[in-house]
This record gives C-alpha cells, structure tokens and sequence, in this order.
C-alpha cells in the first residue's frame, strides 16, 4: 500500500519522501492479515499515486480491472474549472468521491454521482464543503484518507459495476450532499426518481466528449446503511448557471443529514448502469450481496493479484518493481465494462437496448492512443478480455456502420486521427484469436478506406487521399461532410495520410488471409503512399499542396496550437514535430530506410535522441527507440536507448509518468520496455527486442487461447550496468534475429539473454 502522510502545503519540502519506498507496504492501521497477504502478492508494487501529477491525469481511486465504476477522490472545483483529471497530486482540497471515471485521458469526463462528505452546520457550495486532507493510503482496489477539515475518516472500495465507501464521523452533525450539476465532464445535471431516508436513485447527464455533441445517462442507485434524519431534494447553486446542461436533466442535489451521539459509521453503496435504474440496482445487489466492507475490499485485492500475476518478474531493484507492476496496473484499468451484470447494454445509438450473449461488452476506446501498447499488451497476457474487446468493436460497426475511433459509452467522439481500429482487430486475428465476426470488421474497414461520395465517419480526406495518395495542406477536407467541432478540416494532413497508410497496410494483410486477393493488392498500393510526401531536399515526411508543390515556410520544429481548429502540432502534424513523423512508416521501414539511405536512416534516428526532439511525452513517435533493429549492427542502439528511456522519463513519484497517460498508452510502452520487447508494428505478429529491466520475466499464457503455458525470458549476467545484449539462445537453440515472433511466444518456452556492460557491434 502506498501510504502519504504529508500535509497539503508541505510538498517542497518533503519531496524525498514521495519516492516509492518498497517497504512502506501496509499501513499501520491495516488488519494483519492484509497486510501478510500483501507481503507475497504482486499488488504490493503497485502505487496508484504515479502518474496523479505532471499532466498524467490517473488516480488514486477504488477501480477493479477493467471496471465500470470507481471510487475517485476529487481534488478539482469542477463548478469553476474544466479539467480532463479528476485529482491532481497535491491539490489543497478534496471537493468530492465521484463514482465512475477515467483513467489518463485528455478531455473533461465522467465523474458521474459524486458526494461531498461534510460536518457541522448543512453546506451546499464547494468553497463549504471542500476539504483539507492528508493521510492518503492507496493500493489496488481501495483508497483511504482523512478529510482534516471535517475530521472524517474515508475509505472506498469497488467490485465492476459498484462501489462502496465507509466514512467515520465523529460526534455531532454529518451530511452526506449529491449534486448533480457538479460534474467534470463538459454536461451537467441529472434527475432523481427515488430519493427517500436512505435510498437514492437516478441518472447524471454525461456527454460532449472533446466537443463531440451527443449525451447519455450513467444511472446510479445508491442506499445508505443507516437512514437519515433529515433528507431532501435542492436546486444547485445559481452560479452553475453558464454551465452546459441538457434538456434531459435538471440542476438537483440531495443532502442527507445525521446527528450522531457518539463517533459513527456509515457506508455508502453505489451500483451503477448505462441502461437503467434497474440495472444499476441489480448490479449493486448482485455484486455486493451483502457482503461487508473488509470482504469487497479482499475480493478487490484479489481481483488485481490475479490479473497482475499473470507476469512474475524477479531480479531487479524495488524502484523497478514498482515502475513495472503500477504500469501494468495502469494498462488494465481501460477500456471499462459496459455491459451490466444481466448482459444488458446500450447500443451505440443511444437508445437500443441489447443484451451481450456470451461475451462482456466494453466501451471507452481512445484508440488513437491504446492501439500501439495497450491492445497489443492485452492480446499477449489477457486474450480472452481482448477478443471481447474486439467483439466489441465489430459490434458498434454492425449497429451504427462503422468502426469505433474515439468512443465513449457509445458516444463517438471521432476525435483524434486515422483509422485505429483496423490495426487492433488485424493484431489481434493475426496473433491468433480469430473467434469474432472478421467478415463484419473486415466489411467496415472497406468501407471506411473506400467511402468519400458520402459522409466518411472515420477517414476526412478520403477523397484527396484515395486520388492524390497523400491529403494536401492548401485544401484539408474536399469531403462532403461535417462532423462535430472539425466540420471536415483534416487535422494534421501528414500525420493523417500516414495513420491512413497504416491502416491501409494492415486491411491489405487481413484481406490477403481472408482470400480478398484484389483488395489486398489495392490497399497495399495505397499504404505506400506516404513516398509521395518524402522531400528528398530536406530529409522530411513534409507537408504538400494539392498541385503537389511543397509548404513553404518549413520548420521541422515548429510546433504550435493553432487556435482556429483547436489542434496542436506543427503545420501539418498531429500533436508533434515533422521530427515525430519522420520514422512514423512503421509498416515500412524497410522501404523507409532505402528513401533516405542506411547511413542517413540511422543517423537522423541518432540525431532525434541526442538532440531530444524525440518526445516520450505523447504517441506518434514512441516506437523509435526500437528502430535501429531494422539496421543490421546498430541494434546496441536500441537497447541503449530502451533502457536510457525506461531510467529517465519514468519514475516512482506522482510525477512518475511523463506525460498523459492516454488510457494506459505510456504504461503499457513501459511494460513492454521493461520485459525487454516492443510491438513496433501492430498488426504484425512479431517483437522488436531490447534488454530486459529483470533477472527474469514469466508470462502466464492463457492455455484456453494459447498453446504453451509460460514464456520466460532469463537474462545471464544481469546487472545494472549489463545493459547490452551479447548473446541469446531460444529453447536452447542459439537465436540471433532481433526480433521474436509472437507464435514463438505462445508456445511456450525459454528465451536467454546474456547481457554485456559493453554494446556487440559488428
């Protein structure tokens, strides 16, 4: 358990102690046989307090795997402030526990059904029920603090689809207040259709993710363990007034007030649905059933030993076990359970419901971000969530026509760029889970890569793609279609034109298994594409006009946010550099490499680094570290750099990850890194390979999926300053590629690396 004892306001100067300190495990208030537990289990590495700060906007909260609800603490004043994280790292105040949320994602969401905690006199307003806080504990599955302000001790805990929090009043009056207009996505308000001594029950509008329009209803049931003295229904505070909210909802709030004689305890429980008041009741009575706090708490814990044990790593520091195990922690939390414990689901257009027949249904895809680590991650070590993952993508092409891109509760955002759901479902059939509808996906992607005479969800530009091979930057639409905040406008047409040639590469593959023999030829052709943007001149992957004549001026390094669309990025790139996008031709660096020569290849590659245009803070170019294996006898470079990357932009403290966690995107890179190999290129069933962060790494396969029942890496000579690879034998077989491949893998077996403290070179 990671506990923090700091006061607000002491954070300058007690910053030594927010490193994580491996033995600072259970806290001192912790039942004994918790804390045993905790002394063999995995979770123990896990601190839930990396990434809250440094913009990498993950919490400390209750959640479960892949859960529907979380218990959250909320340290922002979302009546005044719009902010896409719900508790930032030494913040003064804590305002409220919210009951479903996201875990590092760039636009205001969630926070649905949040309480204020409060004692003395009934307040309503933020600045009178905010609290100073300090005390925090945390671990997978639970979250305790104490709020100063009010002397109240707060725990929580989760099961999927519930939560359950416990608050210790002292004597005297207690509050418990709901508002509905206080929520941190961008709509606000809810309504109430029960609200007695101790039950409430309703919806709070959610919607207008990233300025994409479109709302739906969490629907919450919450009871009480003992009833209130007083209760009752308020109109929130006027000053809410300039807020978005929906016609479907009201500005209401709830208080329920106690007097207790004596120090008191009173737990909350909240399930939560998508579909129905109903069903949010129904899954808080299946999943709780009864059972106490301390139960759901050990069930919680449970929950994430398994899951996180399925990779058991030895060797190595505490600092690296921690880095390792919250990353992984970290990848699993999204995307969240959308289907309720009856099966029940809300389809895509917001009103259908349906019912998933045996498989879990899921939403909240930032697939722009989790398609390069997160996917792949889950592919490997959870096969059987992800292909009900893509189950559920296949499901929203076959109720609204298209894949998913950025959704969330159904709601698609379309924001970001490419087509990124083609490159996770190809990974994931060409990995060897096949059991969905490939025909549907496959139709959809088609569809997506070919549609421009009418309104193309997934791929603005088409048209200038499809007959330019590229999309000019004098004319960054030329669709018949308008769509949310971007009305057409291609963000970032390079960055765009690439994402579309990865996608294209990868349809090409999928219809060359599936036997669409002339499709496979035409979307490899269009995958190439991106030859037509390379300036021999300049070196660069640079932006072209539609009579094919380069932007002027170019500066490889500019990057801006261009306050007209709402983007970020350099003239024509998304959220990076032309420097970012340079190696961005993940599904041909081989070609890639005969453009610009081997030699420029790699010392542009080296420049990129040594100069730090490389960012580790966002997606485009994470990948490159892992380049140089493309380069016979420059493959010790990748596992400098690797290695470099994993020591200096991610650490143990709450600044830990370096930037947006992007639903997992950079913890899941860090995982991959640490194990020592990388899906560079998703969509094929291979590895790049650097050198591991551990003695040894034990991959639990899942044999109901797989064939093997573990692969293990096992690393001769390890040491910290061992941070080359000399040698390496598979099975006992000498193995030189520096790439493994995936069947390989889930066979099973032996992968030994000798490590060396000086790099082999040819």
């Amino acid at each position: 358990m990671r506990t923090l004892s700091l006061g607000v306001g002491m954070l300058a100067s007690s910053f030594v102690l927010l490193g994580c300190n491996a033995e600072q495990k259970a806290a001192s208030d912790a039942p004994a046989a918790v804390a045993e537990a905790k002394a063999t289990s995995v979770t123990q590495w896990v601190d839930p307090f990396i990434g809250t700060a440094n913009e990498g906007n993950t919490y400390p909260g209750a959640v479960l795997p892949w859960g529907m609800a979380s218990v959250v603490p909320q340290s922002i004043d979302f009546s005044k402030n719009k902010n896409s994280a719900a508790y930032h790292f030494g913040a003064e105040h804590i305002y409220g526990f919210g009951h479903m949320q996201l875990s590092g994602v760039g636009c205001p969401s969630s926070g649905a059904f949040p309480v204020k905690v409060i004692t003395g006199e009934l307040a309503l307003t933020p600045e009178e029920t905010r609290s100073r806080y300090s005390k925090e504990q945390a671990e997978p599955g639970y979250y305790k603090v104490f709020l100063d302000t009010f002397n109240v001790w707060a725990e929580m805990t989760a099961t999927t689809r519930s939560g359950i929090s416990k608050y210790q009043f002292p004597a005297g009056k207690a509050h418990l207040v709901f508002d509905l207009a206080v929520n941190q996505g961008e709509m606000r308000g809810g309504r109430f259709t029960e609200l007695s001594a101790n039950r409430i029950e309703g919806y709070q509008v959610e919607g207008n993710f990233c300025d994409a329009g479109q709302e739906r209803k969490i629907y919450f049931s919450a009871e009480l363990s003992q009833p209130a003295a007083v209760h009752g229904q308020f109109d929130s505070p006027a000053f809410l007034a300039t807020q978005k909210k929906s016609p479907n909802a009201d500005y209401v709030g709830a208080s329920f007030s106690y007097e207790f004689s004596e120090p008191a305890e009173l737990e909350l429980r909240v399930g939560i649905s998508f579909v129905s008041v109903e069903n949010a009741r129904k899954n808080l009575t299946v999943e709780q059933g009864g059972k106490s706090f301390a139960e759901l708490r050990k069930a919680a814990s449970a929950a994430w030993e398994k899951e996180l044990s399925v990779v058991e790593v030895t060797g190595g520091d505490a600092e690296d076990k921690t880095k390792f195990y919250t990353a992984l922690y970290h990848s699993l939390i999204m995307p969240h359970v959308s289907s309720d414990v009856n099966g029940e689901y809300l389809s895509v257009d917001g009103e259908t419901v349906k019912k998933a027949e045996g498989f879990t249904r899921y939403s909240t895809f930032s697939l722009w971000d989790t398609y390069r680590t997160v996917h792949p991650l889950i592919t490997l070590t959870h096969p059987e969530q992800q292909l009900d993952m893509v189950r559920s993508m296949v499901d929203t092409a076959e109720d609204s026509g298209w894949l998913p891109k950025w959704e969330l509760i159904g709601m698609e955002a379309a924001t970001m760029v490419g087509d990124p759901a083609v490159p996770v479902i190809v990974d994931t059939y060409r990995k060897g889970l096949k059991d969905f509808d490939v025909e549907t996906a496959y139709q959809a992607m088609v569809k997506a890569g070919t549609q421009y005479e009418t309104f193309n969800l997934l791929r603005p530009g088409i048209k200038h793609y499809l007959d330019l091979g590229y999309i000019p930057m004098d004319d960054r639409g030329g669709d018949p279609m308008e769509f949310g905040w971007f009305n057409g406008i291609v963000w970032g047409p390079v960055s765009t034109t690439l994402e579309y040639n990865l996608a294209d590469w990868n349809i090409s593959k999928l219809a060359g298994e599936l036997g669409y023999e002339e499709d496979a030829k035409r979307f490899y052709e269009q995958a190439q594409s991106y030859r037509k943007l390379y300036d021999e001149e300049t070196g660069f992957l640079r932006p072209r006009n539609k009579d094919g004549s380069w932007m002027t001026p170019f500066d490889p390094l500019d990057r801006h946010w261009d306050i007209r669309w709402k983007m970020s990025g350099g003239q024509g790139y998304v959220e990076g550099t032309a420097w970012q996008y340079l190696f961005f031709v993940p599904h041909d660096i081989p070609g890639l490499i005969d453009l610009m020569g081997e030699e420029q290849f790699v010392d542009r590659l080296s420049n990129s680094f040594e100069n730090y245009y490389f960012d580790m803070t966002n997606e485009p170019d994470i990948q490159y570290p892992f380049l140089f294996n493309y380069v016979e006898g420059q493959e010790h470079r990748t596992q400098d750099i690797v290695t470099f990357a994993v020591d200096k932009y991610f650490n143990t403290t709450p600044w830990g990850i370096p930037g947006n966690d992007d639903a997992g995107t950079l913890s899941a890179w860090l995982v991959f890194a640490m194990m020592g190999f990388y899906p560079d290129l998703v969509g094929e069933p291979q590895y790049q390979l650097a050198t591991p962060s551990f003695e040894s790494i034990t991959i639990k396969l899942d044999k109901d999926f797989y064939p093997g029942e573990e692969f293990r890496i096992e690393v001769e000579n390890f040491a910290e300053e061992n941070r080359y690879i000399a040698s390496k034998s598979l099975n006992g077989k000498p193995f030189n590629p520096f790439q493994l491949q995936h069947e390989d893998m889930v066979k099973g077996g032996v992968l030994k690396v000798t490590a060396s403290e000086r790099a082999a070179l040819n």
